[in-house]
């Protein structure tokens, strides 16, 4: 069976990835889209963890993060319908 990364667009996916996730612990996150270079994902308690590293405030509730595939160690994700939030 062929995969096709696109077809998960706003399923829940589990990352592990970039410097401003736990290293400690798997990212449970909402695919919102797949570029060439990399992905767009969505998750409130990345955030608001950032919020709180970097002193921001964010712009709007519900904000993107681009994560570039080389820097994306794995993703984990289910096809099944139930899988969708």
């Amino acid at each position: 069976m062929e995969i096709e990364f696109s077809k998960l667009i706003n399923h829940k996916v589990i990352v592990i990835g970039p410097e401003f996730f736990d290293k400690e612990r798997l990212e449970n996150v909402r695919l919102l889209g797949v570029d060439a270079t990399g992905i767009w994902i969505e998750s409130e308690e990345v955030l608001n963890r950032t919020v709180e590293k970097y002193r921001v405030k964010p712009t709007a509730p519900g904000l993107a993060f681009f994560i570039p595939f080389a820097h994306i160690t794995t993703i984990l994700a289910s096809f099944e319908p139930t899988a969708t939030a």
